[in-house]
């Protein structure tokens, strides 16, 4: 910069040319190709200035919402909220560290479902023997990478269904739909590359079922880890 500002000092001549480009004929043909630019620069400038609000997501499915609510403050609702969800792993032996379950009607008064959520790190055959239950249930093989709970599943499960034992082989992620009544399991999850989310999904207050040599069986609760 020390050796433009001494070249224009020394000739008047150069010093003259950026004047004219700054206030005279080069000027305005520099400013008339920036308004040719036209919306590019308009919108590249007003990146650059800071914004004073947080922008607001927008829904695909909601074009006129409604203004956002300020709320209140109370208790009226808080039965409702249940966050005891961590609990010791039913397979120490596989995963040590503990795991999440929603033990319904026992966790939330009045809760129709239960539910887990079971990491898998390697091999293990989940249930032994078969057995069903009086409501549907639903059960979900993932992946336990995020962001990717589908792309990262990287696993080799078999499961049997129906009182003939109809074996199915699940290579990718999978929900299963096992309607009321119907004979599951064993399950046996023979190989495991990445770590692997199986979660059970009961339409009942708590888990129950009739099992092949057990006969009726149900889980109400189990201690909480705060």
């Amino acid at each position: 910069m020390s050796s433009t500002k001494e070249d224009n000092s020394k000739n008047p001549a150069r010093r003259a040319f950026f004047q004219e480009i700054g206030t005279g004929a080069a000027g305005l043909a520099v400013a008339a190709a920036l308004a040719q630019l036209g919306a590019p620069v308009q919108a590249a400038a007003q990146e650059s200035k800071p914004k004073t609000e947080p922008e607001k997501a927008s829904s695909p499915f909601f074009k006129n919402p409604p203004p956002w609510p300020k709320g209140t403050i109370g208790d009226k609702y808080s039965h409702l909220f249940s966050t005891r969800l961590r609990e010791n792993s039913i397979v120490p032996d596989i995963v040590p560290g503990p795991q999440a379950y929603f033990r319904g009607d026992s966790d939330l008064p009045g809760a129709k479902i239960n539910m887990g959520w079971q990491i898998f790190v390697k091999p293990y055959r989940l249930e032994l023997e078969s057995h069903h239950h009086d409501t549907d249930e639903y059960l979900f093989f993932l992946g336990a990478s995020l962001p990717d709970l589908v792309g990262s599943f990287d696993a080799e499960i078999e499961y049997f269904m129906g009182p003939e034992y109809e074996k199915h082989t699940i290579t990718k992620a999978t929900v299963l739909y096992i309607p009321a009544g119907l004979e599951h399991n064993p399950c046996d999850i023979k190989r495991v590359g990445k770590p692997m989310l199986f979660s059970a999904l009961q339409l009942a207050p708590y888990f129950n079922g009739v099992y092949q040599t057990q006969g009726y069986m149900e889980l109400k609760g189990m201690k909480k880890i705060d």
